[in-house]
């Protein structure tokens, strides 16, 4: 099994690290998610001549996507802390009605009830400070504007198959790496202390097969746990191991909870 070079901790400063493995990391979770990106497009209303902010919009994708939902009469701006995603975004194309911008969620560029609806997906799992981010979302939301976050809670990723001593030091290597590892099921907190007064979650727990498993997070949780001298060497063989068995015989199992956040101002 080839292994890429992403690691979910490098989203904290992309530009540090390979770009173009990080951008082809985004691109599959795309193709992996389309579904729920419309979904969550619908639940948030978006529509015609609408004002919408996408915070960490990566490769522009979702910011094109809404463009052509807003119409003429509306905008969406993106806006990412990594110039090389900025600049991917613009060489994939800039609607006539959007923008891509360099930023960061911690402090947005906007004036105070800039936007009918504000959107993060995936983000505040890699934010230092995503109680500060939550606070600025609410400044630029307009009243009775919409704000969603979608985010995994790295904590409750289920591995069966492998040694259930190694599963554990994986899993805890991995969400301890990034810099909000439990963010799916702090999204309340950070919302209500942001102001927001009218919030929904829901939970939906994805079961990705092994080979997309490895090539999303069990790579690095693998690299994480060696770093971190929680498992040695022959234990990542050694359970590596088992999970192709595992998938091998049909009894393989991997379960991550991800949290969808729908808060109004």
């Amino acid at each position: 099994m080839d292994r890429p070079l992403v690691r979910g901790g490098e989203f904290s400063d992309v530009d540090a690290h390979d770009t173009n493995a990080l951008i082809a990391y985004l691109d599959l979770a795309t193709d992996l998610s389309s579904h729920d990106k419309r979904e969550s497009y619908r639940a948030q209303g978006i529509g015609p001549n609408m004002h919408v902010l996408d915070v960490g919009c990566g490769t522009g994708d979702d910011v094109r996507a809404m463009a052509a939902l807003v119409g003429p009469g509306g905008s969406v701006a993106g806006i990412d802390p990594s110039s090389a995603m900025i600049e991917e975004a613009r060489r994939r194309g800039v609607p006539s009605n959007a923008r891509f911008e360099q930023g960061a969620a911690a402090s947005l560029a906007f004036e105070d009830g800039a936007f009918d609806a504000c959107r993060a997906e995936r983000v505040f799992q890699h934010l230092h400070d995503p109680a500060a981010a939550a606070c600025e979302l609410y400044r630029v939301s307009k009243a009775g504007g919409s704000v969603l976050l979608i985010d995994q809670d790295w904590e409750t990723l289920t591995i069966a198959g492998g040694r259930p001593d190694i599963t554990r030091r994986v899993v805890h290597a991995y969400a301890e790496r990034l810099a909000s590892g439990s963010a799916g099921s702090e999204h309340r907190r950070w919302l209500r202390r942001a102001g927001f007064t009218s919030i929904s979650t829901h939970a939906i727990a994805a079961m990705p097969n092994l080979t997309t498993a490895f090539s999303q997070f069990l790579n690095a949780g693998i690299d994480y746990a060696l770093e971190a001298a929680a498992i040695e060497t022959n234990d990542a063989h050694e359970w590596l191991l088992s999970l192709l068995q595992a998938e091998a015989a049909g009894e393989f199992t991997c379960a991550v909870t991800a949290f969808f956040s729908l808060a109004r101002r």
